[in-house]
């Protein structure tokens, strides 16, 4: 088995100086594997969206396509038509501009998903069906094929919204069609039972990923694990097989997969993006134990063949490829990985 890595933020934030609450976070393994691995550079495929979409060799540029393969990967098949996702964030006022927070800071229930989407289909029908598909991740069915490039959420949680609206020749009208929701889901009784309890309310749709199901060119893994859609719906597209992310690397070994097998671990990304040192350190460490020592030992035991990890950099996505008699090259000395990144 040749397991591949994508772990998107596990090189340390500019910003999480040591002493602040990541000076005990210890990724040996993770840096094992860098240190002794064959390392190579791509300069395309920073964010996870676009690394996914650069290993299927799917042409489309951008985030165009993404709502209708995540559809595919949330067990629903888009058929012809052209998807976007809508998916239920907050904004709020951070001084003089509106900061998104996507669902990774607040939850939702099934129920309430259903109830604020039905609201949404009653104002916005028939230009648009709202499907909540998962209570995070709604998906919006357009009669209009002509749709906008968009920033995924991942790129824009936590940053100011009006460097990442919808662009094109009809940005104007989505901008627009976003304020009207906006004012439609503003006081609506979901959203002030929430406020009462403290709860963020959802004031808001991201709009992002549309287009038409694409076929990928290719077929890199033989089984993609993650909870992201999209990976799962590359892999199904291809004709993989696809299933949620296991708990640990034991339970991974312990199914006895074979060929190559991509495992998405994306738990740094949210305390990354809307920098909580606390959270991302706990998480990092959470990786190590879970993840990263278990498959190097594996490998040392000769239970996997090869590990590929792959990490974004301000450069571009790092991988490092590394084999059992990697290990034995001592002349390569660990160091802490952001070390490994090349300056942008």
């Amino acid at each position: 088995m040749h397991v591949h890595l994508l772990v998107p933020d596990l090189c340390r934030p500019d910003w999480l100086e040591p002493g602040i609450c990541a000076e005990d976070v210890q990724l040996e393994s993770a840096e094992t594997l860098m240190a002794k691995g064959r390392r190579s550079l791509a300069v395309q495929g920073v964010n996870p969206e676009a690394w996914l979409k650069m290993q299927y060799m799917v042409e489309s540029a951008g985030d165009a396509g993404i709502a209708a393969l995540s559809l595919l990967g949330d067990g629903m098949a888009p058929g012809d038509g052209a998807w976007l996702r809508a998916d239920p964030v907050h904004l709020r006022v951070d001084r003089d501009s509106l900061v998104l927070a996507d669902s990774a800071l607040f939850g939702i229930s099934g129920e309430e998903a259903g109830t604020l989407s039905d609201h949404l289909n009653a104002h916005f029908a028939p230009d648009f069906e709202f499907l909540p598909v998962h209570p995070r991740r709604w998906y919006a069915k357009a009669s209009n094929t002509e749709l906008p490039s968009c920033t995924p959420p991942s790129q824009a949680r936590g940053r100011p919204v009006s460097a990442h609206l919808p662009a094109g020749a009809d940005a104007m009208r989505w901008h627009a069609l976003m304020n009207e929701v906006q004012m439609a889901l503003h006081d609506h009784p979901v959203n002030e039972a929430r406020e009462l309890r403290g709860e963020l309310p959802v004031n808001s749709i991201w709009f992002w990923g549309g287009g038409v199901l694409e076929q990928p060119s290719s077929r890199p893994f033989d089984q993609v694990l993650a909870d992201d859609p999209l990976a799962r719906g590359l892999a199904l597209a291809s004709g993989a097989a696809a299933a949620p992310l296991p708990a640990d690397a034991a339970a991974l070994l312990s199914a006895a997969h074979s060929g190559r097998v991509l495992v998405l671990l994306d738990a740094l990304s949210a305390p990354a993006a809307y920098g909580d040192a606390q959270a991302w350190s706990e998480q990092a460490a959470r990786l190590e134990d879970r993840w990263f020592a278990p498959l190097l030992a594996a490998l040392r035991a000769g239970r996997v063949g090869m590990i590929t990890l792959h990490m974004g950099t301000p450069a571009g996505s790092l991988s490092a490829e590394t084999v059992a008699t990697d290990l034995r090259r001592f002349w390569r000395r660990t160091r802490p990985l952001a070390a490994y990144a090349p300056e942008s």
